[in-house]
């Protein structure tokens, strides 16, 4: 009896061994005709799916299963944690219909080709040119255009308004928010004038729309289908994770930055958005900072202002989207992203930590691909919601930073105390002076600072609910003391070095440095803020090597 229950041992073992040697091989076909490939992953194989995170691409789970996405490198990496797992095809065909001329994206009820996009973003721009100009991000691996529109009531000149960016698909499977957010710029262009919600908008905020953040991911089968589309670019690789990362410095994906990533990085630089959201499929909710960590190792500073605007989207939802729209992730339909589960190198946590953005995730769809049937319904639940995110750019605190005698704008670090952390401060314009803080409300202590002023404390700052708040500031200029400089490059120290949780900043008496900068290894900044009581908590540094900066001062020190 023994040896026939060993024989069945045996024979189930096998088969299972030659089942997992099989899938292994159809994965490695896929990959091989598609550069990407989908895998099925059980939850009861999975032991840490922080881990899986930083090996493969992970989309939310389908009942007992996480699906990933593998290129060839990830792949053998991840054949590495011994994973059941089974290929991913699709089981039900999709309807869908491609525009193959304007006329046809006039019911918003396809997906345009490649061509029919180009040629409609153009439209949009020539048809209001008083409010719309058409702007190039960058150009893709295969050389496809980055577009972006430019909606303002001054759309060729940077003028003083908040600046607002959407952008889509940059998984390039993931097309619902792609029609979603053409159908946005051509609701605003069209009304603007005609309706007062649209005109305010526009004549309030600077709107940046980028609905295709990845067209070769999505054309890449044809220029003239979605069908086919891939999550990753044409080198095969996620461009939602190979932003520079907050942990784990410049490249945490193993990849160089790709063309698409340093256009977007460009784009940013040059523009400096204050609130943003990025588009994606496969979940329905919403995703807000940061990626990186979750909620109980590290919060962002505005997490109470994310959480109220995520409300104010769901809330938005009509009772004609069915009952389980925006509740297959968390019940109250959005989640801090590193509570969901944890990746680097995220668009969404670059733009928010290095760019000081407040940036979202938006998952539009469970289905990442919507059948094109589907598209006018996904239009009536979420344009509220789209542009109800936009309106934020109308609430908070806005103002100038200028010289006290010569009027002369200034750039200001404009930090709230006992609430900024961790780059959630925001920066006036240099050329005029301007900024923007978008803030839940509440009563506010803000520390105005430029380089050669004193620090001007404004204390008991009121943030109204749901208006614009201003605060203009006028700072004055320090006379140069030589004395005091000589005094502070010999006496300024850290300590202790190593430090563990806080690092205390020894300063002269006479010294007038009250801000720092920390950078890593790589020479990206990773901290900043204001010097309270000599004490710099760096508790959610990773263990390493850093320099901080002290006015004309660098130190280094280690984390332990």
């Amino acid at each position: 009896m023994k040896k026939i229950f060993l024989l069945l041992f045996i024979l189930v073992f096998q088969n299972i061994a030659f089942s997992q040697i099989n899938v292994i091989e159809q994965v490695h076909i896929e990959l091989k005709a598609r550069k990407e490939a989908k895998i099925l992953i059980p939850k009861s194989e999975i032991k840490d799916i922080n881990l899986l995170g930083q090996t493969i691409s992970l989309d939310y789970p389908e009942g007992d299963f996480w699906l990933g996405y593998v290129n060839e490198k990830q792949y053998n990496n991840f054949l590495k944690l011994n994973l059941k797992h089974s290929i991913y095809r699709e089981s039900s065909p999709k309807i869908i219909r491609m525009a193959t001329n304007l006329s046809q994206m006039n019911s918003w009820d396809r997906y345009p080709t490649y061509m029919v996009y180009d040629s409609l973003m153009r439209r949009m721009a020539t048809s209001y040119p008083n409010i719309c100009k058409l702007d190039t991000i960058g150009f893709s691996v295969n050389n496809k255009l980055i577009l972006a529109l430019k909606i303002s009531s001054n759309p060729n000149s940077d003028i003083d308004k908040p600046k607002f960016f959407y952008s889509s698909t940059m998984h390039g499977d993931e097309t619902a928010g792609y029609v979603l957010l053409l159908r946005l710029a051509d609701w605003l262009l069209s009304n603007y004038g005609l309706d007062q919600r649209a005109t305010d908008i526009i004549n309030s905020t600077q709107i940046y729309i980028n609905p295709l953040a990845n067209p070769d991911g999505t054309y890449a089968y044809s220029n003239n289908s979605v069908l086919g589309a891939t999550r990753y670019n044409a080198n095969a690789v996620d461009l939602n994770r190979n932003f520079p990362s907050i942990p784990n410095g410049l490249h945490s994906d193993g990849e160089q930055w790709q063309r698409e990533t340093l256009a977007f990085m460009t784009y940013a630089d040059s523009n400096e958005f204050s609130v943003a959201a990025n588009l994606h499929g496969g979940a329905e909710v919403l995703n807000f900072p940061f990626d990186s960590y979750t909620s109980t190792s590290l919060s962002h500073a505005d997490e109470n202002w994310f959480i109220d605007v995520c409300q104010q989207f769901v809330n938005s939802i009509p009772s004609s989207a069915p009952l389980t729209f925006f509740r297959d992730v968390t019940h109250s339909g959005y989640t801090n992203g590193g509570d969901w589960y944890v990746i680097t190198g995220s668009r969404q946590d670059y733009h928010t930590f290095f760019k000081h953005v407040r940036e979202i995730t938006f998952e539009v769809s469970k289905d990442k691909s919507l059948s094109t049937n589907e598209l006018n319904n996904y239009w009536s639940y979420l344009k509220e919601g789209l542009l109800l995110y936009i309106e934020t750019c109308q609430k908070g605190l806005q103002g100038y930073v200028r010289d006290s005698i010569t009027n002369q704008p200034l750039k200001s670090k404009i930090w709230i105390n006992n609430h900024d952390n961790f780059n959630s401060e925001v920066y006036s314009k240099s050329s005029t002076g301007y900024y923007y803080r978008p803030i839940q409300y509440g009563n506010y202590s803000i520390t105005y600072s430029a380089d050669g002023y004193y620090s001007k404390t404004i204390n008991n700052v009121n943030i109204s609910s749901g208006i614009m708040n201003n605060q203009d500031v006028l700072l004055v200029k320090k006379q140069d003391n030589l004395n005091d400089i000589k005094s502070d490059e010999s006496l300024i120290s850290v300590y202790p070095n190593p430090a563990k949780d806080v690092l205390k900043v020894n300063l002269p008496n006479n010294s007038i440095i009250n801000s720092y900068s920390i950078y890593n290894i790589f020479g990206i900044e990773v901290m900043k803020g204001m010097i309270s009581n000599e004490d710099i908590s760096i508790k959610h540094l990773n263990k390493g090597i850093y320099f901080i900066q002290l006015g004309n001062n660098t130190i280094k020190f280690i984390k332990d």
